[in-house]
């Protein structure tokens, strides 16, 4: 399965957000590996916690942030947030439940969120930021 890779197409221009995109692709990609590698639950379950920990880090830092912006579209990108997150809570209840993970499910899951969210829905705060400058 091909592995994510960190592009300079995913940097939104903000080094703060961008660092931490950075750090939350990382994770997504050791997940990745770990579950095409098929290692132990309890392997998955740690890099799966830290995800959904992260995750949820991020959003919040990334909705203050926009908030000190005044950001026009905030409301309608924390709710993408909490739908990003519902799917994060499902995948994990997946694998709490014993189910196996399709790679290529998460994969799917994961390349729709760094590559369409981040590059797409994150793009635009940077744009504001830099309009506002």
């Amino acid at each position: 399965m091909p592995q994510l890779e960190w592009t300079d197409a995913l940097t939104v221009g903000l080094p703060a957000i961008d660092d931490q995109h950075k750090q939350l692709f990382a994770i997504c990609a050791d997940l990745l590996e770990s579950i095409d590698r098929g290692e132990g639950e309890a392997v998955l379950k740690d890099i799966f916690d830290r995800m959904k920990a992260y995750t949820e880090y991020h959003f919040k830092a990334e909705e203050a942030y926009m908030k000190s912006l005044d950001y026009p579209d905030l409301e309608a990108h924390a709710s993408e947030h909490v739908l990003l997150l519902v799917r994060v809570n499902t995948l994990w209840r997946l694998l709490q439940s014993g189910e196996n993970l399709s790679p290529q499910g998460v994969s799917l899951f994961l390349r729709d969120w760094i590559f369409e969210h981040v590059m797409h829905r994150d793009g635009q705060i940077g744009e504001f930021a830099r309009s506002k400058s």
